[in-house]
């Protein structure tokens, strides 16, 4: 059984706006959630976008009443603002006791670490990396690579008793410019339950062949959904090439890989609640596939393979 909380669903940068607050205004960040054999929630998450700010607080909570693992790893799909901005501001990266394993591509013959901390250097930041108290563990990821977290929230290449399995499909420029994205599939080594995490994509008409192949046999996609038809089409405002999907393309790959459910993701800044209400409204309907639009606080169990929990977190965490 893993639990999927989703703490930011917007894409290319964070809005504050009345009309905007039902599905959230903060950019990427999904946390993938198992309890391990002492009890002790094990996070995984993927992407650190403004998002992660909120959690960081209820998540510093958790931690100093032991309940959740002092290890734990962020997965980066790539090192865009809108999926790095929440870092600075990630409260138990300032905790000495907490080791984070922060794993992405290599970008420019940069780690991830070295992006960060790039980020953060004066005079645009107050706080440099360096000054951060946490352990931190950069390391690369590459495509077709897969490993596993331990019982104690260590990434490790081979473990005889893990908690989850982790695949890594990357897609190049001109999927998502311009170094491309990492995509993941998540799977519960106790059950089965598996996730793919397919966003920052730019999917073909027909379908994007690698990823019907990679989320074959999962049974959740969360996948990006940053324009409708119209908007992609639009020969006033083009947005062809900016790697970004159309809510059809996330069915088309959907459909073809045989998943169960499948998430709309990393939505347009400009898209309110009644424009998003409006496309939820007309997707619920598809044949052969669940379509739940993802929303900030929303939380997700997944027991073999099936949902069996639906609910809204309060103050990132479920009561």
């Amino acid at each position: 059984m893993i639990t999927i909380n989703f703490h930011g669903v917007r894409g290319s940068h964070p809005v504050a706006d009345v009309q905007m607050m039902a599905y959230g205004g903060n950019t990427s960040c999904v946390e993938v959630v198992k309890t391990n054999k002492q009890g002790l929630k094990v996070p995984v998450i993927i992407d650190a976008g403004s998002g992660l700010i909120k959690f960081g607080y209820a998540m510093a909570a958790k931690l100093l009443a032991h309940e959740y693992s002092k290890t734990f790893t962020l997965l980066f799909t790539h090192l865009h603002p809108d999926h790095t901005e929440g870092f600075n501001f990630f409260t138990p990266s300032f905790y000495p006791f907490c080791t984070m394993y922060l794993l992405g591509m290599e970008t420019l013959n940069y780690n991830v670490g070295v992006v960060l901390e790039r980020r953060m250097l004066p005079p645009t930041f107050p706080i440099e990396y360096k000054d951060l108290k946490s352990v931190k563990r950069p390391g690369i990821l590459t495509d077709g690579q897969w490993f596993f977290i331990t019982q104690e929230g260590v990434p490790v290449a081979k473990n005889p008793d893990p908690l989850l399995e982790i695949r890594v499909m990357r897609a190049y420029s001109p999927s998502h410019p311009q170094q491309g994205a990492l995509y993941y599939k998540i799977r519960d080594v106790e059950d089965g339950s598996t996730i793919v995490c397919i966003w920052d994509i730019e999917s073909h008409i027909g379908g994007d062949v690698r990823v019907i192949a990679f989320a074959h046999d999962a049974d959740l996609m969360i996948h990006d959904t940053q324009y409708t038809e119209a908007e992609y089409a639009n020969v006033a405002r083009p947005v062809q090439g900016f790697g970004h999907s159309t809510y059809s393309m996330a069915i088309e790959n959907a459909r073809k890989a045989g998943v169960k459910y499948l998430i709309p993701f990393h939505y347009n800044p400009r898209h309110t609640d009644t424009i998003l209400d409006g496309i939820k409204a007309k997707y619920q309907g598809v044949k052969d596939l669940s379509v739940l639009m993802s929303y900030e606080g929303l939380s997700i169990t997944l027991q073999n393979g099936v949902i069996i929990q639906q609910e809204t977190l309060i103050e990132g965490f479920s009561e």
